[in-house]
């Protein structure tokens, strides 16, 4: 008995320790202070236990898989748009399971702070086979003129 609860432990510990974060593309916004990260979770082999994710911080931060703004599973591909520091647009694949969706991010997704919120505004496009069909990911408005 003592046998099989050590090797029921033993199997769920590794189960669970497989999960692999890579990071797709970083986007930054226009005057460089923050950072979109979009990065897929995944869980398996298998595109059913994968989670695409957009973290937003700012750029002297260190970047934590954790804490995300957006969240998604059913597709593979976004694009950022930067407006300005404190607007931007995500574009993400038309038949995708939304799993998590904030439409205004106060400070960043690892920072809370009121005074300076991002609002967030989203677009579904069609896809072929969760991909977007585009060369370009990331867009950054100009700063602007001082």
């Amino acid at each position: 008995m003592r046998i099989l609860l050590l090797a029921a432990i033993a199997l769920l510990t590794a189960c669970s320790s497989n999960e692999k974060i890579d990071v797709m593309f970083e986007c930054p916004s226009p005057s460089g202070s923050k950072l979109a990260t979009f990065y897929r979770v995944s869980h398996g082999d298998n595109p059913i236990n994968h989670e695409m994710k957009i973290n937003i911080r700012h750029t002297n931060s260190a970047f934590d898989d954790d804490m995300s703004s957006f969240t998604f599973k059913d597709g593979f591909d976004a694009i950022i748009h930067w407006d300005t520091d404190q607007a931007m647009r995500i574009i993400y694949p038309l038949d995708s399971t939304l799993t998590h969706q904030e439409t205004v991010v106060f400070g960043t997704s690892q920072s809370f702070d009121s005074t300076k919120p991002i609002q967030v505004t989203y677009q579904q496009l069609p896809s072929t086979h969760g991909y977007l069909m585009v060369e370009q990911r990331c867009f950054t408005a100009k700063p602007p003129s001082q």
